[in-house]
């Protein structure tokens, strides 16, 4: 749930870190949203930050991390041991772990890379070497595309068993036999075709899609010009490589509003 930040939760927090009375501060801490506790986290001592994050599961010390303000994230990871950044890494989206990782001293992505699980670790040798400001370094790698030849069941089928893996699902893309982007199918639209009706048959062919290198304010705009909730990411051949959804580019336009108002 939502909770208003006030003076008396800061300091009642601050009680319990200095009581250790982590049932209790766990037990309030799970009531709130990510981006919440984070307003809470910069709001105390470094070391009580580092408190909250080591009293946090892994995927919920993710999220919140990824809320902070550049700075104060920077200094609790910077604090934190290889060990714990990767547990809390292995959890998180494609896109979010780079977005964790990739402003880490070399040394230290480096052994971190050399530490998590092997899908971890070849995502993240997928997406670290994008520059952060293009479609490749937004994107996600966790989507759903099927061959345009597939069975709307068959692609059901497929749905449910990553539903676990992939969040945000708002679309199934088309790809050939060479992985080529070929369309799109909305959820609703599949669900309510037959399920021996061929994707190729269903699907709309217009996509818009980006480049790998599309520049992430390009990226922006065409979610906003044509009111897009998901993109495809394609590279040169226009082979299908990873997706970004509308939470992923918010940032870049809350970031270029704020500089329009600025100018």
């Amino acid at each position: 749930m939502s909770v208003a930040l006030t003076e008396k939760l800061i300091e009642d927090v601050r009680r319990l870190i200095r009581d250790q009375e982590r049932t209790t501060l766990g037990n309030l801490i799970f009531e709130m949203q990510a981006a919440d506790v984070a307003d809470l986290v910069e709001h105390l001592e470094h070391e009580d930050r580092l408190f909250i994050i080591e009293l946090l599961m892994p995927e919920d010390a993710g999220e919140v991390l990824l809320e902070m303000e550049p700075p104060v994230q920077e200094r609790i990871l910077d604090s934190l041991d290889a060990e714990a950044i990767t547990k809390i890494v292995e959890e998180l989206d494609s896109d979010d772990a780079a977005d964790l990782v990739g402003d880490l001293p070399a040394e230290r992505v480096k052994e971190i890379i050399e530490s998590v699980d092997t899908g971890v670790r070849e995502d993240l040798q997928k997406l670290l070497p994008f520059p952060e400001d293009t479609a490749g370094g937004l994107m996600a790698l966790e989507y759903v595309a099927v061959n345009a030849n597939t069975t709307v069941q068959e692609t059901i089928e497929k749905l449910r068993s990553k539903r676990e893996e992939v969040e945000n699902l708002y679309y199934v893309f088309a790809v050939d036999d060479y992985n080529r982007l070929s369309g799109v199918v909305s959820l609703k639209d599949l669900v309510l075709e037959p399920p021996d009706r061929r994707i190729k048959d269903i699907m709309n062919p217009e996509i818009v899609s980006v480049n790998l290198y599309t520049d992430q304010e390009e990226v922006a705009r065409l979610f906003q010009k044509y009111d897009l909730v998901s993109v495809p990411v394609v590279d040169d051949q226009h082979r299908l490589v990873g997706r970004i959804t509308h939470d992923d580019i918010m940032d870049v336009i809350e970031e270029e509003a704020d500089e329009d108002m600025r100018s």
